[in-house]
């Protein structure tokens, strides 16, 4: 698009698109975007518009999401702890915005048999790249002062110890939303996969809280191994935190009946099944082949196999339609780095007509 991005003209190029591939309206099942204002603003966005245009072919049953991994990035956004954060953001950016400081870095590192080489940037659009920079620049800090102090310019939280206990915090914290993160970018997950790593982080958190209020650090190593006094600040930080949580994924949670009969249909109680697929519903619980079957087999293939199309109507195209719908913008996000990758300065004759 080489022009404006308005919502209007996300919308005609989508249409461009789906007309060119012979696909139709009648069959999306549901619009991830991010949180853009052209994507899912309250007027002119393109989800809004796209669900008005299938509802024109009479599909009323589009859903909408907000990028579950882009909404778990903003939860660790939320984490209120720059004082820490600018201060080791601050200091690694003096040791490598100059070539030359940088090599004398290195070669500290190397003269006192460190177990690293290097530290790394952050860089903002790597959503990994913080935890790993936290806890690296954490295992190092005594190096990073020495050489601070040869240049002057010494960190001076770097002796305090409160400061050290948030930054010990906030390098577990961190590193527990990274390993959440990566569980979400994993290949070939169903969007109900998806919403259940973000379930069970959210108890994660009810229980980090409770057992850090009670000073029992056994689930942060970091913090662990120094001598924590005022605990309760930290509890207060997790609570804050699942709060965001409890916050967003609404869109995930509308949804989360239908997951349950897609990937539980034997468990579900059938007074909270949506009223039209209850018959079906109580058939497939009765039905002891199928149950031995859904205990034997994948997901996938026990809808593809083994629930009949004719005799569970209604099953079978909420199992299609669950199938269908994505939980993430990751994959398009890899198309992208894809494409930056091969259109880059030294292929720079590529044009867009040949990608």
């Amino acid at each position: 698009m080489k022009d404006t991005t308005r919502g209007i003209d996300l919308l005609e190029a989508v249409m461009t698109t789906i007309k060119s591939l012979g696909l139709s309206l009648s069959k999306l099942s549901g619009i991830t975007t991010d949180g853009a204002p052209s994507m899912v603003g309250r007027q002119q966005s393109l989800a809004n518009l796209l669900q008005l245009e299938a509802s024109k072919v009479r599909n009323d049953t589009v859903m909408q999401f907000h990028c579950i991994i882009h909404q778990e990035n903003l939860c660790a956004k939320s984490l209120k702890m720059q004082n820490v954060k600018s201060v080791v953001t601050n200091a690694v950016n003096f040791i490598r915005s100059k070539g030359l400081r940088h090599r004398e870095f290195q070669e500290l590192l190397h003269s006192m048999d460190a177990d690293f080489d290097d530290i790394p940037y952050y860089t903002e659009v790597r959503w990994l790249s913080r935890g790993k920079m936290l806890k690296r620049v954490f295992e190092l800090k005594d190096a990073i002062q020495t050489f601070m102090e040869s240049k002057g310019n010494s960190v001076d939280e770097f002796m305090n110890e409160e400061w050290i206990e948030d930054f010990a915090f906030l390098v577990d914290i961190t590193t527990h939303l990274n390993e959440l993160n990566s569980r979400l970018q994993r290949k070939g997950q169903l969007i109900r996969s998806v919403f259940d790593h973000v379930n069970a982080f959210a108890v994660k958190l009810t229980l980090w809280e409770t057992q850090i209020y009670n000073k029992n650090f056994v689930h942060f190593p970091t913090l662990q191994s120094l001598q924590v006094q005022n605990s309760q600040k930290y509890a207060k930080v997790i609570t804050e935190l699942r709060d965001d949580f409890d916050h967003r994924f609404t869109d995930f949670k509308k949804s989360a009946m239908h997951f349950n009969v897609f990937s539980c249909p034997f468990s579900v109680k059938i007074e909270e099944v949506p009223e039209n697929l209850q018959m079906e519903c109580i058939d497939l619980q009765c039905s002891s082949d199928l149950r031995e079957k859904f205990k034997d087999f994948p997901l996938l293939e026990f809808y593809k196999k083994y629930v009949s199309k004719e005799k569970y109507q209604r099953i079978h195209r909420l199992a299609v339609f669950v199938t269908s719908l994505f939980g993430s913008t990751y994959l398009c996000e890899q198309v992208f780095s894809r494409i930056n990758h091969v259109k880059s300065p030294v292929r720079s004759l590529l044009s867009d007509c040949h990608m």
